[in-house]
């Protein structure tokens, strides 16, 4: 397995390498690696049972809605052979993004579509599973992959974080041929845009959730409000001064929407509306 130990110019420093590991980490990959029966000749990546897959797409609906925007904006500014793919925090392929040719190849030669696996050892050494070990931005190329399918792409891959947690990983795979330089601002630029998308539709997802089981409690427009805003941790005063009202209504409101919800403590009402 070929290391390039130095990292290309004009990436950001923090940029996770294969070389930078500690030696006991790949030693472990490696022995998961043999275990699994993988090896460079290995011709396709194993995946989930559809049904599974389903499951997945359902549950990060939102996240791959974000993710897709921004990509569909990035991609017709690249005039260059690629694909981007999104992966959830298990390791699995929830969609991929490239020419309908491209995509029909790495389905057809590769088996790498959603539900496909890019842990150890499903797919060796990969950018995914060095994001994933690291937390950073990472960065694999081409002849670094153990599966020789790879060798003919660089590959870069960064977390998606909102609020701190890894929600998913996006990577992105061009042809060797390419100078993995412009990747990673690239990437890294996508990621913050993708992280603000995503910040803004779970907290309107949130909210509508919320809102419905207020509904259940005949809350009205003003007590959803305000309990909403007191779901998010405001205290009276910020929700006093965000919404143009009284320190004294917001209390008056706020013992209202406890009685009809039947609690009598903000524990309680936290409990009732986010458990």
């Amino acid at each position: 397995m070929i290391f390039y130990t130095n990292t290309p110019q004009h990436t950001n420093g923090s940029v996770a390498r294969l070389s930078n590991l500690k030696p006991d980490v790949l030693q472990q990959w490696d022995k998961r690696m043999k275990a699994a029966g993988l090896n460079h000749l290995t011709p396709r990546i194993a995946s989930i049972p559809a049904i599974k897959v389903q499951e997945k797409l359902a549950q990060h609906e939102v996240l791959i809605h974000a993710v897709m925007r921004e990509i569909e904006a990035m991609q017709a500014k690249l005039h260059v052979t690629h694909f981007f793919n999104i992966i959830d925090t298990s390791g699995v392929v929830l969609k991929l993004w490239s020419e309908e040719a491209i995509l029909k190849r790495l389905t057809s030669f590769m088996n790498l579509c959603p539900g496909a696996l890019a842990d150890v050892e499903s797919a060796g050494y990969n950018s995914v599973i060095l994001a994933m070990e690291t937390g950073r931005t990472s960065l694999v190329l081409g002849e670094e992959h153990t599966l020789r399918i790879f060798h003919e792409g660089h590959n870069a891959c960064t977390p998606i974080r909102v609020e701190g947690r890894i929600q998913a990983y996006v990577g992105f795979t061009f042809p060797v041929r390419m100078d993995p330089a412009f990747a990673i601002p690239l990437l890294q630029h996508m990621a913050g845009m993708i992280e603000k998308r995503l910040q803004t539709a779970m907290t309107i997802t949130g909210r509508e959730i919320a809102y419905k089981k207020f509904e259940a409690y005949q809350l009205t427009a003003r007590q959803k409000e305000i309990a909403y805003t007191w779901l998010e941790g405001q205290t009276y005063v910020q929700i006093a001064e965000c919404l143009n009202i009284s320190v004294h209504t917001v209390r008056t409101v706020l013992k209202t929407v406890y009685e009809k919800a039947g609690v009598n403590s903000k524990a309680a009402f936290i409990r009732k509306f986010t458990l």
